[in-house]
């Protein structure tokens, strides 16, 4: 997380950092001049009309990491106008740590990092994919990601190398090598965030589909009821921060994989919204520019619905708490990757169905 001025070369570049992003409507002039006002510590109306999706990132073909100027500029500022006292911050990161549910010996360690009560993670993290879990959740295990969103960027960054101490501390207590995390931030900050900044992991992150994916693949007589189903899915913009392929797989593949064997058909092939020009879930500004937001929800729930899917796949917490009462009213079912998997299994959804409606969560 870091602008790399030395890569910012507006003779190699159209721009596109701001012409691709498709909340502004920047030509080439106006995305340079934008950018060089905010290289020289100016404030530029980008400031506020960014969404702090971190899109720009991936669209700038030289490596620049745009959006990561643009996000210590809001810090500076304070320009996103977010209360000190917003939440994460007063509730999510001051959480005491605590055992969500304690599993059985040589189970698997799962954090729900500090969100885990924006979606009954208690609920959802159950059935036989996580029947031996132990979960557990509260302030020191958040990675803070969240801040991002807030105008306050480099919080995951002052708080990753006591974030990797608590998990690793955890890991002794728990007897285990690896910590799953339910929270697609979390397991960035562990794995991209940390080797950027040099900071060793004594633990391997995994990330809540390749369990999923892998326990699938160990039990395959455990699905029931292939789903066949078409789906669309929310990346998120956490999954940019998500460590690059190569030889290595990524969320996206072991996503694909669960897919395959639970009998659904994804639809992103056919979507204008998808790969590197996915659209957020607006929570950045889902309170402070509450239409917008939406209207961004409704831009891609509509993409997705045109695509032919039935239902919307979320596999981040924030991402569902914010987008599931637009997709409610646009007729499209969102769900949660833990549900629909226990779907296929035969299992119950319990209480909190899907998404969790009318369900009470704090």
């Amino acid at each position: 997380m870091a602008f790399d001025l030395s890569k910012c070369d507006f003779s190699r570049c159209r721009g596109e950092c701001l012409v691709r992003c498709p909340y502004v409507s920047y030509d080439e002039d106006d995305a340079k001049r934008a950018m060089k006002s905010l290289i020289e510590g100016e404030r530029h109306p980008i400031l506020k009309e960014c969404i702090t999706c971190a899109a720009c990132n991936d669209f700038c073909p030289l490596g620049a990491d745009p959006w990561d100027l643009i996000a210590r500029r809001q810090e500076e500022t304070g320009v996103l106008g977010i209360p000190a006292d917003a939440k994460p911050s007063s509730d999510w990161l001051t959480k005491p740590a605590v055992v969500i549910r304690r599993g059985k010996p040589g189970g698997a360690l799962i954090s729900a990092g500090g969100i885990y009560e924006v979606v009954p993670q208690a609920e959802f993290l159950t059935g036989q994919v996580f029947e031996d879990a132990t979960v557990i959740g509260g302030g020191p295990y958040a990675c803070g990601f969240t801040e991002t969103h807030l105008g306050r960027a480099s919080r995951p960054l002052k708080n990753l190398p006591q974030f990797i101490e608590n998990l690793a501390k955890a890991a002794e207590e728990f007897g285990v090598d690896e910590i799953v995390f339910t929270h697609d931030a979390c397991y960035n900050v562990a794995t991209t965030l940390a080797t950027q900044q040099g900071i060793e992991v004594p633990f391997r992150p995994v990330h809540i589909l390749e369990h999923i994916r892998n326990w699938l693949r160990d039990h395959p007589d455990r699905i029931k009821n292939p789903l066949g189903l078409s789906v669309a899915v929310q990346g998120g913009c956490t999954t940019r921060y998500a460590p690059r392929g190569g030889d290595r797989e990524i969320w996206s593949d072991w996503l694909a994989d669960i897919f395959e064997m639970i009998g659904v058909e994804s639809v992103e092939e056919k979507r204008t919204y998808t790969g590197d020009d996915r659209l957020c879930c607006g929570c950045g500004i889902f309170h402070t520019q509450h239409e917008r937001a939406v209207d961004i929800q409704r831009k891609n729930i509509g993409d997705a619905a045109e695509a032919g899917a039935e239902e919307l796949v979320f596999i981040c917490p924030a991402c569902i708490s914010v987008m599931r009462a637009t997709c409610r009213k646009m007729e499209i079912e969102p769900i949660y990757i833990t549900q629909l998997v226990k779907q296929a299994l035969g299992e119950e959804l319990g209480p909190a169905g899907t998404a969790a409606f009318g369900y009470p969560v704090k």
